[in-house]
């Protein structure tokens, strides 16, 4: 069944690929609801929970809630195990190469995370 492309799904596409905070649904809806009064919460919900199944954002589950990336190229990402923010990074070509290399798969898509303390917690944990 084809879906439709309705102007809320617009809406959430559009504000959740303008970001680099990788909301959780509620954050967009959030943000989004005082100039789209129409856009309920739920669909904001359904709407990314549909575009992660088929691959058209990327779901990242950190503590208790998912968040969203619109960019689904290869990128990883760095999440602090405090706070919860996410930050895109890069993992080296060279090391999907060796990958390839030593074990014979050739690797055609990529999704790392990396987890630690964001410079926010890490100097309120020196402080503290």
């Amino acid at each position: 069944m084809k879906k439709r492309n309705t102007v809320q799904k617009k809406v959430i596409f559009s504000a959740l690929n303008a970001r680099c905070d990788h909301p959780s649904a509620t954050k967009l809806y959030e943000d989004l609801r005082e100039d789209n009064p129409n856009l309920s919460k739920a669909t904001v919900y359904r709407v990314l929970k549909d575009a992660a199944e088929e691959g058209a954002v990327l779901r990242i589950h950190v503590g208790s809630e998912d968040r969203f990336d619109g960019t689904v190229s290869g990128h990883s990402h760095i999440i602090c195990e405090k706070c919860h923010a996410i930050c895109d990074t890069e993992f080296p070509l060279k090391a999907v190469s060796d990958l390839e290399e030593k074990s014979g798969y050739r690797v055609r898509s990529r999704h790392v995370e990396f987890y630690g303390l964001c410079p926010e917690c890490r100097k309120e944990a020196a402080e503290g």
